[in-house]
């Protein structure tokens, strides 16, 4: 099994992003939104789970970030569904089973002026002839997981 690698990506200047403040930015095909929480930096995966509409604008606060669409809201640092997942129950309503669901959460930092946010990577391993196991033709590098 190829081995994973973290690999950081500049995503934003971090004075662009206030207190409270949140950015949506895209690394490939992956929306994420980038929340700041006081000196703290979180990032979950961009599209709420109610309607796939965008968090960024959201309000952070108490540890969540609110969509700004549905007011449906995640926890920063685990990105866990708290509301309305904590208020109406599951078992009653079915139909939110599917949208509550929690959102992916990325390693996010700040270094150098610039938020970064890791991604996990194929790392290059050489096979036989010089070629990369996980890529075809030896082209090398890793390439970003889905």
């Amino acid at each position: 099994m190829p081995e994973e690698e973290l690999s950081f990506l500049r995503v934003a200047r971090a004075d662009e992003l206030a207190d409270g403040g949140t950015k949506l930015v895209w690394i490939g095909r992956r929306p994420i939104v980038i929340a700041r929480a006081g000196r703290d930096l979180y990032a979950l995966h961009g599209l709420c789970s109610h309607q796939g509409n965008p968090l960024e604008g959201g309000a952070v606060w108490k540890g969540t970030l609110e969509c700004p669409w549905h007011h449906f809201q995640y926890n920063l640092a685990t990105g866990e569904n708290v509301y309305p997942k904590r208020v109406y129950p599951l078992d009653a309503q079915p139909h939110l089973r599917r949208q509550v669901r929690s959102l992916r959460t990325y390693s996010v930092r700040e270094r150098d002026g610039y938020i970064e946010v890791g991604v996990r990577t194929v790392a290059r391993t050489r096979g036989h002839r010089g070629q990369s196991s996980r890529e075809e033709g030896g082209q090398g590098g890793g390439r970003p997981l889905t």
